[in-house]
């Protein structure tokens, strides 16, 4: 965090989920109140399923350059991690950042 951060009340809070959450974007931006949500990041593990062209982690629809990976990973399981966004319906997507297969240890 910088200088200008601190000054401005920017705080960044990590919550750690063991499944994607069931809430909305509208009730955790209610929940934190008179904080701006700037973003949520999510991380998932589980197996990428496509169908129709398109990747899925459970309900949560994933996007973005990274999805090419997925294709490579295809029936492993991969560690996910991006930024949530949701649709007018409810519907989450996940832009990904990160992807990596599931290294047992």
């Amino acid at each position: 965090m910088t200088q200008e951060d601190f000054n401005a009340g920017v705080a960044t809070f990590q919550v750690k989920f063991d499944a994607p959450p069931a809430v909305k974007m509208a009730d955790i931006k209610k929940e934190v109140g008179k904080y701006k949500v700037d973003k949520v990041a999510m991380k998932l593990t589980g197996k990428a399923v496509e169908k129709d062209k398109a990747w899925s982690i459970g309900n949560v629809a994933l996007t973005g350059d990274m999805t090419s990976k997925l294709a490579e990973l295809k029936g492993k399981p991969v560690i996910v991690a991006g930024a949530m966004t949701e649709d007018d319906k409810g519907k989450q997507s996940l832009a990904l950042t990160s992807v990596e297969e599931l290294k047992k240890k």
